[in-house]
């Protein structure tokens, strides 16, 4: 028996469009196979039933010591190791508490001072002498040796100061 050639004349329900509306998707529910019967709204009861918080296993901390890439000095972690990462310690992992971040609409404030610009896909940033110019489209710096360099500002991941 189809769907579009059902009566509902047989069925024990009231004849109202929510009563058939339910009785329609308790026959698709029952015609689908098991997995799409969970994507099926269940009736709504009178008595709410909380379901138990699903818990995921706690992840194992493991302490390890390891090397600064930068200062040369011993610490311990309990980060999970990285492959491409090298390790630093806290304080050479700590952002420099002097640098301010220089976004289009406030290069202008700090023109006239040095700036560090990062570039995606360059490990190492640039160091500017002074920025001449940050807009939507692109970044102009006076580089070290003096040369005005333009980059695109769709690559500039930050410029400090």
């Amino acid at each position: 028996m189809t769907t579009a050639r059902f009566s509902h004349s047989q069925c024990p329900h009231p004849s109202t469009k929510a009563a058939r509306a339910k009785c329609r998707a308790a026959l698709r529910a029952a015609a689908a196979p098991a997995n799409e019967a969970l994507k099926v709204k269940a009736a709504k009861s009178p008595v709410a039933v909380a379901a138990a918080p699903e818990t995921a296993p706690a992840p194992v901390v493991v302490a390890r010591e390891e090397t600064c890439t930068k200062c040369g000095e011993a610490y311990v972690t309990t980060a999970p190791e990285a492959v491409d990462v090298d390790p630093l310690c806290d304080p050479c992992a700590a952002p420099a508490e002097s640098a301010v971040e220089i976004t289009p609409e406030t290069w202008r404030e700090h023109k006239d001072q040095s700036a560090r610009i990062y570039v995606a896909g360059v490990e190492e940033p640039f160091e500017a002498v002074c920025i001449t110019g940050y807009s939507i489209k692109f970044l102009q710096f006076t580089d070290a040796e003096g040369k005005r360099q333009r980059i695109p500002a769709s690559t500039v991941e930050r410029v400090t100061v």
